[in-house]
């Protein structure tokens, strides 16, 4: 079987980013399914570092600029051409899209719905047009690939009709890489990555659906508060949304305690997840809570604001903190850090999710 994927989000799937999810379960579909040939097509260069089994063969179709017309023209007329040249047998869309033009069967990968509330972290071009589409494009999917429970929830309280077409990936993370670090390498790790001194990490690119700048402000507070050496670490890349935070970083009061780590590998952010004092994930609309599940891994506590998402993956093993309440989580940061005891409860709870060692990527309607 001939099948043509759309891989053209590959180009930023980034492990601090997005957790290198699609790249690694399109990887693991490929694996899983030696007997069928796929080819990826791409709208620009393929990144130096992508490595795919022997059944793929990259194709680049060059988007002609970056217009929201230029990207419908490739989406809908270059992509179906280079499709039926090959005799495509399925189409697999990562990035929610399909061709609404080609009659191949489809499916689609969706992380969750936050395009709809302008809280993706796609470009917000195609935040738009994922908006004013994404209801023509689970109409027409064959089977449609979310990647927790819920997304899937969410999506199905969105689209009842789709409900016998989801399925839902469970969460994985190579505990090969993320695991906790003994005490000599804890303490290499932070001196490489903070200086030797103790810090809470963000994980994820410098966006505002990541929630950055309350951070910042509840940083400022912990360290008022606690006349402390400690230090913030930001893993993840500028996005072309993100530049007023790196902005307001410019003239924060302790610029100088925050580390902004860029273009980590995957096995730099198991180390960074590893030596951290705990975790802050204030994201609150990603379907998949990867640095959760990576800080569990790694056996770093977590404080999470308050989401559907980040109560499944964590359960009662995590601090919750009010999204509208900055000073909330300032407490449960100050609270995490002064209180040893609390975070050794924390870590000897069992989490409700443990992640596979590897996605599981199925058949895809294959």
């Amino acid at each position: 079987m001939q099948i043509a994927v759309n891989a053209t989000c590959l180009r930023r799937d980034l492990p601090a980013d997005t957790g290198q999810v699609a790249t690694e379960i399109i990887s693991a579909l490929c694996r899983q399914q030696p007997e069928h040939r796929f080819t990826f097509y791409f709208d620009g260069e393929v990144p130096a570092q992508l490595n795919f089994p022997a059944n793929v063969t990259t194709v680049v179709l060059p988007l002609k600029g970056n217009k929201a017309w230029h990207h419908y023209w490739w989406l809908e007329w270059q992509l179906p051409r280079a499709m039926k040249a090959i005799k495509a047998d399925h189409y697999i869309g990562l990035d929610s899209a399909l061709p609404l033009r080609s009659k191949v069967p489809a499916t689609i990968l969706l992380r969750d719905l936050s395009f709809l509330k302008d809280a993706g972290l796609q470009p917000a071009q195609e935040q738009a047009s994922l908006k004013k589409k994404i209801t023509r494009y689970l109409d027409r999917a064959q089977q449609i690939v979310v990647l927790s429970d819920t997304a899937k929830a969410e999506l199905l309280r969105y689209a009842p009709g789709a409900r016998n077409k989801v399925s839902a990936l469970k969460a994985a993370v190579d505990s090969s890489l993320f695991r906790p670090l003994e005490w000599d390498d804890r303490e290499a790790a932070k001196k490489a990555w903070s200086g030797g001194v103790e810090y809470f990490l963000v994980t994820g690119s410098i966006h505002p659906r990541n929630n950055i700048m309350p951070v910042f402000k509840a940083f400022s507070a912990l360290k008022k508060r606690q006349r402390t050496n400690l230090k913030l670490v930001l893993a993840g890349n500028l996005t072309a949304a993100g530049a007023d935070i790196v902005q307001a970083l410019e003239s924060f009061k302790f610029r100088h305690d925050v580390v902004w780590l860029q273009d980590l590998t995957i096995a730099q952010l198991a180390e960074v997840t590893g030596a951290a004092y705990a975790l802050v994930y204030p994201a609150r609309f990603d379907g998949l809570p990867l640095p959760i599940y990576m800080a569990q891994r790694c056996k770093v506590p977590v404080i999470a604001l308050e989401s559907e998402a980040a109560r499944e993956a964590a359960g009662d093993t995590a601090l919750y903190t009010d999204p509208a309440n900055v000073d909330d989580l300032a407490e449960k940061m100050s609270l995490l850090y002064k209180d040893e005891q609390l975070r050794s409860r924390l870590l000897a709870k069992e989490p409700p999710v443990i992640p596979a060692n590897g996605w599981d990527a199925g058949n895809w309607g294959i």
